[in-house]
């Protein structure tokens, strides 16, 4: 009986441990989960949907597009 007594105690102080461990594993997964919503956000953003210069884009840059037509003509003449 007493060597019960000991384990059961032994087993409880076990659970307290870990259930300490969930809880702060819990709260860091939180943590991590908005910090990585955060920087895809972040990841998503260019010049043309938030304030940043078009300058700030480096070589990431889109291409330019132009707005002028062909008009069929051949060049040179």
């Amino acid at each position: 009986m007493v060597g019960l007594t000991a384990r059961l105690d032994e087993l409880s102080a076990r659970i307290g441990v870990l259930e300490a461990d969930n809880t702060r594993l819990v709260a860091e997964n939180e943590a991590l989960r908005a910090e990585n919503a955060e920087l895809r956000r972040r990841l998503g953003l260019t010049s043309k949907n938030s304030s940043m210069p078009s300058s700030s884009e480096g070589l990431d840059k889109p291409p330019a597009t132009s707005t002028r037509t062909r008009s069929g003509r051949k060049p040179g003449k």
